[in-house]
């Protein structure tokens, strides 16, 4: 089967004579091919660029990137079920209504992308960067984002356990309604997030995540675990109470 090397593809049809010779592309140019309703089997990219590639209404489930260059892609109402996404760069880029169920996508900066209506179930986002994503609106049910970047991103109303989250950077972003009953928070960072009454923290362990106990006033904290240094400064902001034999560390 042949390896595509060094190629300039501009549109479909010139991509799926390629695909009769063999699915592996290897440091090619897709720039601002025009690849929309492009049904597919395997498909391997290695090194590409796909910079404003337009893949949408694709059929690609086997599909499978690495250390592409996706930046302003166009995966709207892609059909792309179990994929993987590799160290790409796919920063404003489009999932818009995308089905990318069962996926993984570890490792790629999708910070600025629009997922509004995306099925994400399921999906393996370890060691991505979604900065300044809204989520809203995106299934993330049963989703992996072990040392995931959301800052400044919107959760809004999303379940995110029970489990354990490690890693995660939701500092400044927008956790108003999310549910994070009995979620275990190991290296977490929720510094500046956005929380409201009904954010729920209820039976969590919080020992791992680095907070103003200020922010936690409005949440429900029902059986949260915390460590003694986080209770007594939040015990301070929310009633004034100071605990006496702490009284010396916190005024020293």
């Amino acid at each position: 089967m042949a390896v595509h090397e060094n190629l300039k593809v501009t549109d479909a049809s010139q991509l799926l004579d390629l695909l009769r010779l063999g699915g592996v592309f290897r440091h090619c140019q897709f720039d601002e091919a025009d690849l929309s309703g492009l049904d597919a089997g395997e498909l391997r990219l290695e090194g590409c660029s796909l910079r404003g590639v337009d893949l949408s209404d694709m059929a690609c489930t086997g599909l499978r990137l690495s250390n592409c260059h996706l930046e302003g892609a166009n995966f709207r109402r892609a059909d792309l079920h179990e994929v993987e996404l590799a160290d790409c760069l796919c920063v404003s880029s489009s999932f818009q209504n995308a089905r990318i169920d069962g996926s993984r996508l570890v490792r790629c900066d999708l910070s600025l992308s629009n997922f509004d209506g995306a099925g994400m179930f399921g999906v393996n986002l370890s060691g991505s960067r979604l900065r300044a994503v809204d989520l809203t609106r995106t299934r993330l049910e049963a989703t992996t984002i072990d040392h995931a970047d959301f800052s400044m991103a919107s959760l809004r109303y999303h379940k995110l356990g029970p489990g354990k989250l490690v890693g995660v950077d939701f500092s400044e972003a927008d956790l108003s309604g999310c549910d994070f009953r009995s979620v275990v928070f190991d290296a977490c960072n929720l510094h500046d997030a956005v929380v409201n009454p009904e954010t729920v923290f209820d039976g969590a362990d919080l020992r791992g995540a680095n907070f103003s106990q200020r922010q936690l006033l409005d949440a429900s904290l029902k059986g949260a675990v915390m460590s003694a240094a986080q209770a007594h400064y939040l015990l301070f902001e929310r009633h004034g109470i100071v605990v006496a034999e702490d009284l010396e560390t916190l005024t020293g």
